[in-house]
């Protein structure tokens, strides 16, 4: 890779190959960026040394840096050599501390990239956001430069940038932003700048806070000081799951702390509530318009979340979890939940459309809220009910207070299951009678009624088991086509969907029964190619395409791991760990033919997803070593 000057965007040509080719002149692939973060917000770093995402304070404020959307407009925080370089980066061994290398004919740069985390379960000041990057020659000698362009409000308003005695004020949208270095710092217009040279083993320091009103000095000592409390803080939390010891060693145990460390970055500290993802409206397909705001937390994947890292060990992130939704079902005053809020628990945003953006290599509109937040999905509480029920069948004393909650949206279930919704995919389509929301509306009052046999809980337990035996006649008889040899998306259809392949997963039926074993290999026929899975091939009331839906591939592994097509699985495993980019680092979707990821980045659901296939397949190997009974008719949650 070739360093170039930072340029304006360039008008698109026609063609959507040649568009594709111009704008990839000033957009870095989504698979080039790594991930950093202090629990509450999280910064993306490409391998050219760009940050070109970050919104401050939190994950789902407005962006600071926001070049990932519009390379012009958006603005950024890049460090590089002045000469031709090359460029690697990889994590600090069990941390998300980032560290990339410019190779240049004269030396070897070192960047290393770190938000100190000084609060995991509590909020904290605006001015307590910090990031640094510390830059040392481990070799030779580097010319380089450093450019600091902050946009507020994702470029809405303008910046204003003044000197100060110890660096410079960005100053915008009534927010401020210090900038302080160990190098001398100019103002360029609305951008700051500055160059230097370090020889071998010379360090600078770079350090950005937010809602500061004036920068400090930077310590070197103190900035070494926060970047080993940081590696510690991130081993630490590391070290007090068991996914060492629950990941067997292999081929599987670097890109499954990885993923664990990903999830762990995605989780908002203070509520207990998980981003989906770090982005908003990265394209499903380049120059579309599927382009959606993510950073908000849906009620299904936070609990899927929550599930995996139970199973890794990490127990209180399921109870802060549990917690969270508790608080955000008091502040709705006994209405039934949304299908996603803010981070914070309030409402989620509106969805509004950011005209002046370009987007992600010309992908439009750029989109910040979420217009989900008022659709209905059934199946949303048999995902949070499933997590209650892990608690539950620990042996840990489950909270009392949550059940009364648990309750009312088991009777809620039983009130509405027979209603049309929108199901998990969250199409904007009419809605229709999903297959997928009616199982999870099964597993809703299956784990409640297990739940409250096993605590001796008030509830109408028989009511709920007669509604539950009902609703499974229901989906065998109208959600599987013996035509199509496959459970399908909606009664009276005849389309898939990927997401049927839950089926076991929930335990509503056995992995080995025969439509399971028949619905597998529909899916696999005809949404699968080179391996990775469509999630449906129907009119979603959306114009344009979109990628290989990974989740869809994860759920496709445990389905053959459970039917002990183990080694298949395995191969499968494979392939979807070659879609990660060079940090192990997953987004949305896939392009295989083009080999580029898609959609959000990076998305919670590919790597849970990731971890529960690990989890099939490395149980049923360890079954077959044993020669005992399979563990496959268990549900996984």
């Amino acid at each position: 890779m070739q360093s170039t000057s930072v340029e304006p965007c360039q008008p698109a040509g026609e063609g959507y190959y040649f568009v594709m080719a111009e704008k990839q002149k000033h957009y870095s692939k989504i698979a080039d960026y790594g991930l950093i973060g202090n629990l509450h917000s999280v910064a993306l770093v490409g391998l050219d040394g760009s940050i070109d995402w970050l919104c401050l304070p939190h994950l789902d404020s407005p962006s600071v840096f926001g070049a990932l959307l519009d390379c012009r407009r958006g603005g950024r925080f890049a460090v590089r050599p002045r000469e031709p370089w090359e460029s690697t980066a990889t994590y600090l061994p069990d941390t998300n501390v980032l560290v990339t290398r410019f190779r240049t004919s004269g030396g070897i740069l070192r960047v290393t990239d770190f938000m100190p985390v000084t609060a995991e379960r509590e909020e904290i000041p605006d001015d307590r956001h910090m990031l640094f990057r510390l830059l040392e020659v481990e070799q030779g000698r580097v010319e380089f430069e450093v450019v600091f362009e902050p946009r507020f409000d994702y470029g809405r308003g303008a910046t204003r940038l003044e000197r100060r005695p110890q660096g410079l004020i960005a100053r915008g949208n009534g927010e401020r932003l210090s900038f302080s270095a160990t190098l001398p710092l100019r103002v360029e217009g609305d951008r700051g700048y500055a160059a230097g040279i370090l020889v071998a083993g010379e360090e600078a320091c770079l350090h950005l806070r937010f809602a500061r009103e004036d920068p400090e000095a930077v310590d070197l000592d103190e900035s070494r000081r926060l970047l080993e409390a940081t590696v510690r803080f991130w081993r630490g939390w590391l070290g007090r799951c068991e996914a060492k010891r629950r990941i067997d060693p292999g081929p599987y145990r670097d890109q499954a702390i990885r993923s664990l460390l990903v999830l762990k970055l995605l989780f908002y500290g203070p509520t207990g509530s998980l981003a989906a993802a770090a982005t908003t409206s990265l394209p499903e397909e380049i120059g579309g318009v599927r382009n959606w705001d993510y950073r908000f937390c849906w009620i299904r994947d936070a609990a899927m979340t929550a599930e995996i890292f139970w199973k890794m060990g990490h127990r209180e992130e399921l109870k802060d979890y549990l917690s969270w939704v508790e608080t955000v079902i008091s502040r709705g005053d006994g209405k039934n939940l949304e299908i996603l809020y803010r981070l914070s628990g309030n409402a989620a945003t509106r969805e509004m459309e950011l005209m002046h953006l370009e987007g992600y290599m010309g992908s439009r509109p750029v989109r910040i809220g979420n217009a989900a937040t008022g659709q209905k999905q059934h199946g949303i509480y048999g995902h949070l009910m499933a997590g209650a029920e892990l608690l539950s069948a620990s042996g840990e004393e489950f909270p009392k207070e949550l059940w009364p909650h648990m309750c009312r949206y088991c009777e809620h279930v039983v009130e509405h299951w027979h209603e049309t919704d929108v199901s998990i995919w969250e199409m904007r389509g009419p809605p229709r009678h999903h297959v997928h929301s009616k199982v999870m509306c099964w597993t809703a009052l299956d784990r409640g009624v297990k739940i409250a046999r096993r605590h001796g809980f008030d509830g109408a337990l028989d009511k709920w088991e007669a509604i539950r035996d009902e609703i499974r006649r229901e989906v065998l008889n109208r959600g599987w086509s013996e035509g199509r040899q496959a459970f399908v998306l909606a009664y009276d259809s005849e389309d898939l969907d990927a997401s049927n392949l839950i089926i076991p997963i929930v335990g509503f039926l056995p992995f080995d029964d025969p439509r399971v074993l028949a619905t597998v290999r529909t899916v696999q026929l005809e949404l699968g190619k080179d391996g990775l899975l469509y999630r449906y091939r129907v009119d979603d009331g959306l114009p344009g395409s979109e990628g290989r839906f990974l989740l869809c591939t994860c759920w496709l592994i445990i389905n053959l791991a459970r039917q002990g097509r183990v080694a298949e699985a395995e191969l499968l495993l494979k392939r979807l760990q070659d879609t990660g980019n060079h940090l192990g680092l997953f987004s949305e979707q896939y392009d295989p033919d083009l080999r580029l990821q898609l959609g959000n980045f990076p998305q919670a659901f590919t790597h849970l997803g990731y971890l529960q296939a690990i989890c099939a397949i490395q149980e049923e190997k360890r079954t077959g070593e044993k020669g005992g009974p399979s563990e496959a008719q268990e549900p996984i949650y």
